[in-house]
């Protein structure tokens, strides 16, 4: 076998264990052999010509980063990363379009240490506390806006 072939063949094998990776909870064990056989695949390059070799394997150094980051977007859709990964089951709150202003009250209606939610009227948002922790329940007033978020402290 030449090691052009051989090259080739380690090249395909090592993307073929890449791919299996993301598709099957291996534990990063078919991912380092993959990238163990991608780059003995550079490897055996050096045998055909030495440059092609320190040139393949410039380039696979190089472009690694973004082989990466591809990999960690494409991996919670797979149906290994659908199942490990965590999706947001509820809906953050906001205030768009409350009108809230200084001295309102509301109710926590979290325990804020020192964030938490507040509900001022109909409109539930997420508050600071101004002064150390607030148990859930507790009636609570407005002191000041820092951006669209309420300081509160109990009323």
């Amino acid at each position: 076998m030449t090691p052009l072939v051989l090259a080739m063949l380690l090249f395909a094998g090592g993307v073929v264990l890449l791919v299996a990776e993301l598709l099957l909870p291996t534990h990063g064990l078919l991912g380092v052999l993959g990238l163990v056989a991608i780059f003995a695949s550079a490897v055996s390059l050096m045998w055909v010509n030495q440059w092609l070799g320190i040139g393949v394997l410039s380039a696979l150094v190089l472009t690694s980063p973004f082989w990466f980051m591809a990999a960690l977007r494409l991996w919670p859709h797979t149906p290994v990363g659908k199942r490990l990964v965590l999706h947001a089951t509820t809906s953050t709150p906001t205030s768009e379009g409350a009108q809230l202003s200084v001295g309102q009250t509301g109710t926590a209606m979290t325990e804020m240490r020192p964030m938490g939610e507040c509900e001022f009227g109909s409109v539930r948002t997420q508050a600071v506390s101004q002064l150390g922790i607030i148990p859930a329940g507790t009636t609570v007033k407005i002191v000041s806006l820092d951006g669209e978020k309420p300081v509160v402290r109990k009323a």
